[in-house]
């Protein structure tokens, strides 16, 4: 901290819904996060949700805790959880973050699959290989909602990690498996890793570095999102192209990226 006579978040501080724990994500906000921005984080603790429980294991915390996120005077709100959004289809993003908006008073707030389809557009990005941890009906999920969103999918694969196994898994072996993935490839833009649970951002720079073509994490779609519309225009550095890309920038509406 290079001000101590200001608070910690002097510039902004992002509230951060995750539906289970905050280990690599944490990580990965101080990893992109320039000076002044801060986290305000808590989750809803869910183990299990399906059709049925879906209100009450979801639907209802996220209502709470985006009340409790105004109330620490918070600035914007990041919604994680891919899952929980691809799920319920295309369309449900929007209901996510009207959710939040009207329990939160107002406040600007995205989810991570809606913010990567922003960031992707941003990136001007059409055939995308796709590497997630997830089990296959979610991975299916995630591409099915791609796809709706305009994109192609270039070559796709599942590690299907055990979830709670998912902070051991190392960002050698996802660059590993991302480089192996885009080979299969016959065209690709960009690969996509979603997920914060994973050390995919740590990854990106690796992956980026070897194959020269621009990787998206679900931690860099979620804080490019953020920071640009709270027009936070100096990321730290190493981070990959997406991230570079907010530099010099101010913040823009969200009616500018689809």
């Amino acid at each position: 901290m290079s001000r101590p006579e200001q608070a910690l978040g002097w510039r902004k501080r992002i509230g951060v819904l995750s539906p289970t724990v905050m280990e690599t994500a944490c990580h990965d906000f101080y990893r992109m996060a320039p000076d002044g921005v801060s986290i305000c984080a808590i989750t809803s603790n869910v183990e299990h949700w399906n059709n049925e429980n879906f209100k009450q294991a979801v639907i209802d915390p996220l209502v709470t805790l985006s009340k409790y996120l105004a109330s620490r005077e918070v600035d914007y709100i990041m919604h994680c959880g891919m899952p929980v959004v691809t799920l319920r289809g295309k369309g449900f993003e929007e209901e996510i973050v009207k959710i939040i908006g009207d329990a939160s008073g107002g406040l600007p707030a995205s989810t991570s699959i809606r913010s990567a389809i922003r960031a992707l557009a941003h990136l001007n990005i059409a055939d995308v290989v796709v590497v997630s941890p997830y089990p296959q009906e979610l991975h299916q999920s995630a591409l099915t909602f791609l796809k709706a969103s305009g994109f192609r999918i270039a070559a796709e694969h599942t590690e299907d990690v055990v979830f709670k196994r998912l902070q051991d898994v190392t960002p050698a072996h996802i660059a590993a498996v991302a480089k192996r993935v885009l080979s299969r490839a016959s065209k690709a833009d960009c690969i996509y890793i979603p997920c914060n649970q994973w050390a995919a951002a740590d990854a990106a720079p690796l992956i980026e570095a070897e194959c020269g073509v621009p990787v998206v994490s679900g931690a860099h779609a979620d804080h490019w999102e953020a920071f640009r519309v709270l027009g936070i225009n100096d990321p730290l550095p190493g981070n990959g192209r997406l991230m570079e890309t907010l530099r010099g920038s101010v913040a823009a509406p969200a009616a500018a990226i689809a």
